[in-house]
């Protein structure tokens, strides 16, 4: 079977800043606390502060920031917040350039099927891949790996996963995966660092010729 490019959506492919910020802020106006303002709590969720951690720091007593973390949950997939998500200017040419080299599968851990298709129709997305995984799975950092094979994918060989998580990391490892690791998302660079991938890149677009730098696709064999 030829090797697949596994893709994740919220970082790699979408800048989602600003979903992410705007429901802090409804949340925490609501309570009567005071928001971070966009670049530090983007700050915070890079260095994988705790939400209930960044809404204490917002002014809300520990019970309060529980149940509003509880809250977030609850909102962060609803359409209204959707809405906000971009692609990077450069997400649909590099995919193009991606699919020439390998199908193209994105694998999410969002946890509403129906509005992933949503959106990626609403953004012109869904034609890029040849299948779409998505589904919250287990808490583990294999997570990705379970949903995968929990969706019926068998064989890893050669395959590789673009992620900007430590769960897209120890994923792909424990799958065999070469993992390459994305800075523009929601872990910083050293955070990414700490889990020695193949390759650690900027964005999307270096992709291409970093695959490359690693001499792939493999020869399929003779």
């Amino acid at each position: 079977m030829k090797p697949s490019i596994f893709l994740d959506l919220d970082g790699p492919l979408l800048d989602v800043s600003e979903r992410y910020h705007r429901l802090h802020s409804d949340l925490v106006l609501a309570r009567g606390g005071q928001p971070l303002g966009r670049e530090g709590y983007w700050l915070a969720k890079r260095d994988r502060i705790p939400e209930t951690e960044i809404l204490i720091r917002s002014g809300l007593a520990p019970e309060v920031a529980a149940e509003v973390a509880a809250a977030r949950l609850r909102e962060i997939e609803s359409h209204d917040y959707l809405r906000l998500d971009r692609p990077w200017p450069w997400t649909i040419p590099t995919l193009t350039s991606l699919a020439g080299l390998a199908p193209l599968v994105l694998v999410t851990a969002r946890s509403h099927p129906d509005r992933v298709a949503w959106q990626l129709e609403h953004l012109d997305l869904s034609g890029h891949f040849t299948r779409v995984v998505a589904g919250r799975g287990d808490e583990s950092l294999q997570a990705k790996a379970h949903l995968l094979r929990t969706e019926g994918f068998t064989t890893f060989t050669g395959s590789v996963i673009v992620g900007d998580t430590e769960v897209d990391l120890a994923s792909g490892r424990s799958l065999g995966l070469v993992t390459i690791a994305l800075a523009c998302g929601i872990r910083s660079p050293a955070l990414l660092s700490a889990w020695a991938p193949d390759l650690l890149l900027e964005d999307l677009r270096q992709v291409p010729d970093g695959l490359r730098s690693l001499g792939w696709p493999p020869a399929e064999p003779s």
